[in-house]
């Protein structure tokens, strides 16, 4: 029996639309064992959030990195993460040896943490704050 291949990796909620559907194609990459075509979807991504956070689309791959880093979406903790990302992405598009699972796997796991980081915990923590009351007082 065929059947299509669950998504790899972890769900994250809270996503806009064009990150959503990046990290969708990210995680079916993944699942169907395009391990090469995950990994360039992963730095694509990093993309996508600097300019969903507010950056100028058309701007060159560095320069969205930076905007990430100088706008505290990426903390300095995180910054090797966004380096493997984009390292795995860039040997991805300009060397010949495909990716392998494990790396691919694990650039995946590393984009899914920095997407809860700047997207999930936002939206979740939203969820348990009360609305503000009409009449001034808590």
């Amino acid at each position: 029996m065929l059947a299509p291949s669950a998504p790899a990796g972890e769900a994250v909620d809270g996503l806009p639309p064009d990150v959503a559907a990046a990290y969708a194609e990210a995680r079916n990459c993944a699942g169907v064992r395009a391990y090469t075509a995950c990994e360039l979807i992963c730095r694509k991504i990093l993309m996508h959030v600097a300019v969903d956070k507010g950056d100028a689309a058309g701007k060159s791959f560095a320069q969205y990195i930076d905007y990430l880093e100088n706008s505290g979406y990426t903390t300095p903790t995180m910054k090797p993460w966004v380096d493997l990302i984009r390292t795995h992405g860039n040997v991805s598009t300009h060397e010949i040896p495909p990716a392998d699972s494990g790396r691919a796997m694990g650039t995946l796991a590393f984009t899914a943490q920095l997407l809860k980081l700047v997207y999930e915990m936002d939206f979740k923590v939203k969820q348990f704050m009360s609305p503000p009351s009409s009449t001034g007082t808590p």
